[in-house]
């Protein structure tokens, strides 16, 4: 009975009783900012589920209400997906390099609490927040089940990817955070990972290699595409949605028998596979986080690595630590933010990564369109490259938002924005400084789809096909444009959660969470207006960061399905496009000067307030 009494104690304090998740859980939920969190992610998910039910049509008819609401269901379903995927990493990331950023890991390195309570305190406390999320959305949820089409089993495990979604996203950004010291550098990493991951494997899972044959025909989005079920499924959350969902069905175990075990069970049960799978990965990172947690305070003593490499090393002179110079800019605030390694994105390696990736993808699209590869034709090719910028464009402002929330927490938890107030640098020359460097910083993430368009206007112009090359060539103009409004938008936007925040993760939570909902609502609002007609749809999509890759790049996605489009309506829709994407990037530099100015009037008094 004593073991087991100091078992129960041993497993009692090291969750339950874990210091570091009840100070957590119990100063959190009472902060004012946790519930305006909540509010905007329940405010999200009823917005999605209104406009998917509006949008959906459909007689009155039990039948076509269940069918609504299954559709309904579907879209709030990778709602909560999308916004647990990210809101995961930023909770998670700075969880423990936060106390590193304060100076305090040292001091808590010197408690009574062991490494795993450390590391699962930490983990624990700020999964808290998210999976409280999931369990509030849990009603609206249940607003789908009235009409039938949905039942409680499907819900359930749309619960359940999402929280152990969140789950893998913690533990991997616990995994990185103990590794590496910087909560800007992380989260940057961090949210580019995430993102290449589900956009790489998405891509892979919907081509013709990446469908499983064995698995029947279904209808994706309402029925707008039909797809199989992926080979990937199990490893991809929104993949397993799809199954769970019933727009890919799953293929019976006894069709999939063939490939042995695990196998089959992960191919006929993709959803339970991918909990399953993301929870032990978790474990694992877990345990592999415990090994770290103490590493950095031992790099001082001798190991017996040290001793035995020891007489292999070079003394390193003074002549050999020297680096060249480098040139900078003439505001070096800029210069720093967009080439050093001071800033959260500037010579990052995922940067360049991502980069090579889209340029390949572009390429690639090209030979297919070309030469007929899985099926593809020349007439796939706008839907395609609209496809492309509208991935790269998330990218980028995803990019542009989280380094401009990390320009001053950084600096207010690193302790050197007194250092910066000290110096002959005005309140205008820092802001525009930062502001420019940032613009500067997605200039070569923008050059790559201008590329992509490029060489379709190439490849049009080879063909001697001057109108197809005329159209590609106005959108290069135009897509670079647009691209520069909107990251000036969320650039300035991220400033302002940086200049009013004091810690990096609750900056680029809030400056997150006002692009996504400001993009949502845009992509509605235009939606909505552009159903009057096709020279108003023309206008409004550049005002929408989702319509407008479509709007230019592939301009008869304007008019209805199967109508006869005429040279003439062509041709209008494309100056009106035009006009409204010079209006569009001229309202967005004009909020960005506004903005600009009263970050400029407010920068003293707001930054020594904080540091008084």
């Amino acid at each position: 009975m004593t073991v087991l009494h100091e078992l129960g104690l041993a497993l009692w304090r090291l969750l339950p009783a874990n210091p570091i998740l009840v100070r957590v859980v119990t100063t959190g939920g009472k902060r004012v900012r946790h519930l305006w969190a909540r509010l905007i992610y329940l405010s999200a998910l009823f917005f999605v589920l209104i406009v998917a039910s509006s949008s959906l049509g459909g007689s009155g008819s039990l039948v076509e209400l269940a069918k609504k609401s299954s559709n309904a269901f579907m879209f709030v379903s990778f709602a909560q997906l999308i916004l647990t995927s990210f809101i995961a990493p930023v909770f998670t990331a700075g969880a423990i390099t936060q106390e590193k950023d304060a100076n305090t890991f040292h001091i808590l390195l010197t408690t009574p609490l062991s490494t795993a309570q450390i590391v699962l305190g930490s983990l624990v406390s700020r999964l808290y927040f998210v999976w409280v999320l999931l369990l509030s959305g849990l009603p609206i949820f249940c607003i789908t089940m009235i009409y039938g089409g949905v039942t409680a089993a499907e819900v359930f495990l749309s619960l359940g990817l999402a929280a152990s979604t969140g789950l893998v996203m913690g533990a991997l950004a616990i995994a990185i955070s103990v590794m590496r010291i910087g909560t800007r550098r992380t989260i940057f990493s961090f949210f580019v990972g995430v993102a290449v991951y589900m956009i790489g494997l998405w891509a892979i899972g919907f081509s013709a290699f990446g469908q499983l044959p064995e698995a029947p025909l279904g209808t994706v989005f309402g029925g707008n595409t039909t797809a199989r079920m992926s080979w990937l499924a199990p490893v991809h959350p929104f993949m397993s949605l799809l199954v769970v969902t019933g727009q890919t069905p799953a293929p019976a175990l006894s069709d999939v028998h063939h490939y042995g075990w695990p196998a089959r069970w992960l191919l006929a049960y993709p959803h339970y596979g991918y909990i399953t799978l993301t929870t032990l990965v978790s474990l694992a990172l877990v345990l592999y986080s415990l090994a770290f947690v103490r590493k950095s305070e031992k790099e001082g003593e001798s190991t017996w690595w040290l001793r035995l490499s020891a007489p292999f090393k070079r003394a390193v002179g003074v002549e050999d630590r020297r680096k060249p110079p480098r040139s900078v800019w003439n505001n070096p605030i800029a210069w720093r933010e967009a080439s050093t390694r001071a800033s959260a994105g500037g010579r990052s390696v995922l940067r360049w990564v991502m980069m090579v990736i889209a340029a390949l993808a572009g390429f690639v699209m090209l030979v297919a369109t070309e030469s007929g590869w899985w099926g593809l034709a020349r007439s796939n090719g706008p839907e395609l490259v609209t496809w492309l910028i509208r991935i790269e464009l998330a990218a980028i402002l995803l990019v542009c938002t989280n380094t401009a929330a990390t320009t001053l927490t950084r600096e207010k938890e690193s302790l050197t924005i007194e250092l910066l107030l000290s110096t002959p640098l005005t309140s205008r020359y820092i802001i525009a400084g930062m502001l420019r460097g940032l613009v500067s910083l997605v200039l070569p993430l923008i050059a790559v789809p201008v590329s992509t368009l490029l060489i379709f206007m190439l490849a049009a112009l080879f063909r001697a096909e001057m109108g197809e090359a005329a159209g590609w060539l106005e959108a290069a103009v135009c897509v670079p444009l647009l691209m520069v409004g909107y990251a000036s938008i969320t650039a300035i936007v991220g400033l302002q959660m940086s200049l009013h925040s004091r810690k990096t993760v609750q900056a680029v939570m809030v400056a997150t969470g006002a692009i996504i909902m400001a993009a949502s609502i845009l992509t509605g609002c235009a939606y909505s207006i552009g159903r009057i007609g096709p020279p108003v749809a023309a206008f409004a999509h550049p005002f929408s960061p989702y319509w407008a890759c479509s709007a230019l790049v592939d301009p008869r996605s304007l008019f209805d399905a199967g109508a006869t489009v005429s040279g003439a309506d062509l041709a209008a829709v494309r100056i009106v496009t035009l006009i409204g994407s010079i209006a569009a990037a001229g309202l967005c530099l004009l909020f960005t000067f506004v903005q600009y100015r009263g970050m400029v009037r407010s920068f003293d008094m707001t930054v020594r307030r904080q540091t008084t």
